[in-house]
């Protein structure tokens, strides 16, 4: 369903991302595991063009463009198949969670408005927030602000929802919340590639896992592969250092 090619990306001198390949199948929930600085953001925000790569193709379904050449047009084809779950929310902060939430569907997938309502109102049902369909994002918890960020994305009905560390600015007793709604979305068969350092998902939620490290795939495969059957070293000493750090609550 999605084929990603030899994306690189610099910036200046640093070269984040040296050449990095995915596959990933309708119904696949692939998270992206690794350390700050080792290109798994730039990666995920090239698929959807808030980063230009320098290199690299993406092919989505019937779509296939060129990541570094690719026209305002081919942008928006792109666009309209995927969906993007930002860190910060990017709410804005004078519309409602409704009109957050219908904005995408009425301005860019030019879809009625009053089809857009139900359909929003039926997307912040889904992540359990029907009751905070008039409030503005000032009058709701990090929580809530990202699941309404996450039915923005359902709502749109794309083929592929990308997820930037989604829980990485909740508090930690907020986090469950959200983990929830994206549990049910992989229930669901929702297609989604998760950047995230949520282990306990990447291991119970998502089918393939990739670790990446210094701008390449180190080590890929199924949870079962790449926590309990780990190849590569860099790979231990990454999930070595994440599990001492909830053991000791760092």
């Amino acid at each position: 369903m999605i084929d990603v090619k030899n994306v690189k990306k610099s910036f200046g001198s640093n070269h984040v991302l040296k050449g990095v390949d995915i596959h990933v199948e309708q119904g696949d929930v692939v998270a992206i595991l690794g350390p700050s600085g080792s290109g798994k953001t730039t990666f995920l925000r090239c698929l959807n063009f808030l980063e230009r790569a320098d290199e690299g193709t993406l092919e989505i379904g019937d779509t296939r463009v060129n990541l570094h050449s690719a026209s305002s047009k081919e942008i928006l084809a792109v666009r309209r198949r995927t969906a993007f779950v930002f860190q910060n929310y990017n709410l804005f902060a004078n519309m409602t969670a409704l009109k957050n939430v219908m904005e995408p569907l009425v301005t860019a997938h030019k879809v009625p408005k009053e089809e857009a309502r139900q359909r929003a109102l039926e997307a912040l049902a889904g992540v359990g927030l029907a009751d905070r369909a008039d409030y503005y994002p000032a009058q709701l918890s990090g929580g809530q602000q990202q699941r309404v960020s996450i039915a923005r994305a359902m709502a749109v009905k794309p083929d592929v929802i990308l997820f930037d560390e989604p829980t990485s600015a909740l508090d930690p007793e907020l986090i469950g919340d959200v983990l929830k709604v994206m549990k049910d979305l992989a229930k669901a068969g929702v297609t989604m590639i998760v950047v995230t350092h949520e282990m306990s998902f990447a291991r119970d939620v998502a089918n393939h896992v990739i670790f990446m490290d210094g701008g390449v795939i180190v080590e890929q495969g199924t949870p079962k592969d790449v926590f309990y059957n780990t190849k590569e070293e860099r790979t231990r000493q990454f999930l070595a250092r994440i599990n001492r750090e909830v053991e000791y609550n760092i």
